[in-house]
């Protein structure tokens, strides 16, 4: 138990992370590598080099927290600087306004076309844990009615269960998705005939495991049948692995655009079948949701996904944001995807070469993501060594859920010498720290 004291009167926490910050020594291959902010030793293809030169962060740290907030490239932070400073010019004047009125729809549309949308499903959001409020708000809950969830949330896909089971009495059944487990069987010892909602990530945050396209599939087939909401947590999703929402057969799908598109915070999208959007109800709206409306009492909702949005918005972060998707999309989403699946796989081959550290992520390709996750040894401390290697190494990881376990979410514009620099360190950082 980490609770336990040593001869010292120390705790092994305690212990460990004085070991951590005392004396880690770095070996000069890494040091060498880290030197002046540059750990490339490898030629990079062009199209790789051309995306690093246009990604400040890449000069500034080893970035592997994708996963939590990904760095824009600077043509996206161009395009919101010019958009905000076109609109500041008149932002009631016609000739301002009415350009700046087309950002949304044409953002719309190109989110639907990417990710394989009906064109009137797509709805503009501020992150994905609004996306999953809307879904989660949209049935009228009785007590004892069920949602199932999974052991891998973030707290986005948990918090408004546990505000809908203490107001409603909504009872709440986690399933297991750990690496190896079956969806399909998970779910179905899961369900019963209380079940109203399933609501699952796409990509795990903690253990990196996707859903299949065809097992999502499957699972959406089966709960159809029984009349049951279908949604996914998307938000380690688009940019990371394909997404064809179609084909995923889901009802509702959140995503963001500050993670793996690199767009800018406060940004993300909340995809709907077209045939569900009055099943999707509407539970907070406001100006801009409606069709029509008088002051007498009636109201006509937007025909589309739309209808979700309401109020004034911030519009030039919506053109950063198409800014981003169409700044992968000069790359090739299925060459990102390609790219990010080989330095994965390099990090997989990386992790074996370690006499201390094992993998936690999925080993399988079609089960695998952008969001690595390795097993540190009992002694080391996954919060320890986040700090510690966000210090003067910069390496930027992040601890997860399962205690023991960092991740490095790795996005197309890694390298190889960032990956071997970012589990070498953590290897010498756990072997210095280690208890014998």
């Amino acid at each position: 138990m980490e609770s336990e004291m040593d001869e010292g009167g120390l705790t092994r926490r305690d212990f460990v992370t004085r070991s951590l910050f005392a004396a880690t020594v770095m070996p000069v291959g890494l040091l060498a590598r880290m030197a002046n902010g540059s750990q490339e030793t490898r030629p990079l293809e062009d199209w790789i080099a051309r995306a690093r030169s246009q990604l400040p962060v890449t000069k500034e740290s080893t970035y592997f927290q994708t996963g939590a907030y990904g760095p824009s490239p600077q043509p996206v932070i161009d395009e919101i600087a010019e958009r905000l400073a076109f609109q500041n010019r008149g932002p009631a004047d016609p000739r301002f306004n009415n350009p700046m009125g087309e950002i949304e729809p044409d953002l719309r549309s190109y989110l639907a076309e990417t990710f394989h949308v009906g064109p009137t499903g797509v709805a503009l959001t501020h992150s994905t844990s609004e996306g999953i409020s809307i879904a989660a708000w949209s049935l009228n809950w009785a007590k004892g009615d069920e949602v199932i969830i999974s052991n891998q949330e973030h707290p986005s896909n948990i918090i408004p269960w546990y505000l809908l089971r203490d107001r409603y009495g909504l009872v709440i059944r986690v399933i297991n998705l750990d690496t190896g487990t079956s969806l399909l069987d998970e779910v179905r010892d899961a369900l019963s005939a209380r079940t109203r909602m399933v609501s699952i990530s796409h990509v795990s945050r903690n253990n990196g495991r996707r859903v299949r396209t065809e097992e999502s599939a499957d699972l959406a087939r089966i709960l159809r049948a029984k009349d049951i909401l279908y949604h996914l947590d998307g938000a380690q999703g688009p940019g990371c692995v394909p997404v064809n929402f179609n084909d995923l057969g889901c009802d509702c799908y959140s995503t963001c655009g500050h993670k793996w598109l690199l767009g800018p915070k406060g940004t993300g999208a909340f995809f709907v079948r077209e045939d569900m959007l009055d099943r999707v109800q509407l539970s907070w709206a406001g100006a801009h949701s409606h069709a029509d409306m008088d002051y007498e009492g009636s109201y006509t909702l937007l025909p589309s996904a739309a209808r979700y949005e309401f109020g004034t918005r911030a519009l030039s972060d919506f053109a950063g944001f198409r800014r981003a998707v169409s700044w992968i999309q000069e790359f090739g989403l299925e060459r990102v995807h390609k790219r990010i699946q080989y330095l994965v796989a390099y990090a997989i081959d990386r992790i074996g070469q370690s006499n201390q550290l094992t993998l936690s992520s999925p080993a399988v390709e079609e089960d695998r993501s952008g969001v690595f996750v390795m097993r540190l040894p009992e002694a080391c401390d996954a919060l320890t060594v986040y700090k510690h290697l966000s210090g003067d190494p910069k390496i930027l990881t992040s601890p997860v859920r399962r205690e023991g376990d960092l991740r490095l979410a790795i996005h197309f514009f890694n390298t190889e010498e960032e990956i071997d620099a970012a589990i070498e360190a953590v290897d010498n950082v756990c072997h210095a720290g280690s208890v014998v």
